[in-house]
C-alpha cells in the first residue's frame, strides 16, 4: 500500500500541534516545579534541559516496540502535569534530592506494576473512563473560575 503525502501546509499544521503538545509535557512542568522551588536561570537551565533530554530518551525507549514495553508509534512522552504538586510540595519541605529520588521510586513501582493493570483494562470501558475524566473537568471549573478572578476568593475588591 503506497503512503500518503501530506501537503507542506498540512504537515506544518501538524508539526505545530506536536510542539505545542510536547511543550506542555516537556518545558511547561520543569518551569512550574523551578518556579514554586525559587530556582535561580542557572538552576532552572539545567531543569528544563534535563527534563527535555529525559523525555527523548523515553521517547526513543517506548519507539522501540518489545515483550515489555514499547508501542512502536513516534509519539512524545512527556511529564504529566499533576506531578506539579507533589514534587512542589516535596521539594519544598525536603529537597531537591529527595524529589528526584521520589521520582525514580514511582517510575520503579509504575514499571511493576503497569502489566497487573494492563491486564484488568476491561473493567474500565470507554462509558466509565468518560465518565470519570468528565466528572474531574467538572469538579475543577471552579478552580479554572477563581484563577481566572485573580486565584485569591478572598481578595478585595
Amino acid at each position: 500500500m503506497a503512503q500518503k503525502e501530506v501537503s507542506h501546509k498540512k504537515a506544518a499544521v501538524l508539526g505545530l500541534q506536536h510542539l505545542l503538545a510536547m511543550y506542555s509535557g516537556a518545558v511547561a512542568v520543569p518551569l512550574l516545579i523551578g518556579t514554586a522551588l525559587k530556582f535561580n536561570s542557572e538552576q532552572m537551565t539545567y531543569l528544563v534541559s534535563i527534563d527535555i533530554f529525559m523525555c527523548g530518551l523515553a521517547t526513543m525507549i517506548q519507539l522501540f516496540r518489545n515483550k515489555y514495553f514499547g508501542i512502536g508509534l513516534p509519539v512524545v512522552l512527556g511529564c504529566a502535569i499533576q506531578a506539579v504538586a507533589p514534587l512542589e510540595m516535596i521539594g519544598q519541605k525536603f529537597s531537591t534530592n529527595t524529589m528526584y529520588g521520589a521520582i525514580i521510586v514511582a517510575g520503579i513501582f509504575v514499571f511493576l506494576v503497569a502489566g497487573w493493570f494492563s491486564k484488568i483494562k476491561k473493567l474500565f470501558p470507554p462509558v466509565v473512563t468518560g465518565t470519570l475524566i468528565t466528572v474531574i473537568g467538572l469538579t475543577l471549573v471552579p478552580v479554572a473560575v477563581q484563577n481566572m478572578g485573580g486565584g485569591n476568593a478572598q481578595a478585595k475588591e
